[in-house]
C-alpha cells in the first residue's frame, strides 16, 4: 500500500462509496425512465416479429446508455475491494505505488501515470 495516512484513506473510500450511490440513483432512474411504463405496454401488447423487435431494440438501447456507468460501478467496487485488502494504491501492473494526486482525482485507477501512458500508447499504436 501506498503511505498514504488512514485520514486520506478513509476520505478517498467516502469518495468512492458516494460516487457509487450517485451511479446507482443515476441507473435506476435512467432504467425506470427509459424502461417506464410505455416499455411495460409495449411488452404487454407485443404480439408479433415486428413489435418484439422494438422491445429489444429498446432494451439494447438502454442498456446500451447505462454500460459507462456500469464499467464505472465495476471500477468502484474492485477499488473498495483493494482498500479492504491492504493493496490500495498500487500499480497493477509495476507494483509500485499510484501517486497520491492521481489516486485523489480518480480514486478507481489501477495504473500508475508511467503504466497508463504506456497503456495508451500500446492502444494507439494497434489502432493505426
Amino acid at each position: 500500500m501506498t503511505v498514504m495516512d488512514v485520514d486520506k484513506m478513509a476520505e478517498l473510500k467516502e469518495r468512492l462509496l458516494e460516487r457509487k450511490r450517485k451511479l446507482w440513483r443515476e441507473v435506476k432512474g435512467q432504467i425506470k425512465s427509459g424502461l417506464g411504463e410505455s416499455y411495460q405496454d409495449l411488452l404487454a401488447t407485443a404480439r408479433d416479429e415486428e413489435d418484439q423487435a422494438q422491445v429489444s431494440l429498446l432494451e439494447e438501447t438502454q442498456f446500451s446508455l447505462i454500460e459507462p456507468k456500469r464499467q464505472e460501478l465495476i471500477a468502484i467496487e474492485e477499488a473498495l475491494e483493494r482498500l479492504e485488502g491492504g493493496t490500495y494504491g498500487e500499480c497493477e501492473v509495476c507494483g509500485k505505488p499510484i501517486e497520491p494526486r492521481r489516486l485523489e482525482i480518480m480514486p478507481q485507477t489501477t495504473l500508475c501515470r508511467d503504466c497508463q501512458s504506456q497503456r495508451e500508447k500500446i492502444a494507439k499504436a494497434g489502432l493505426r
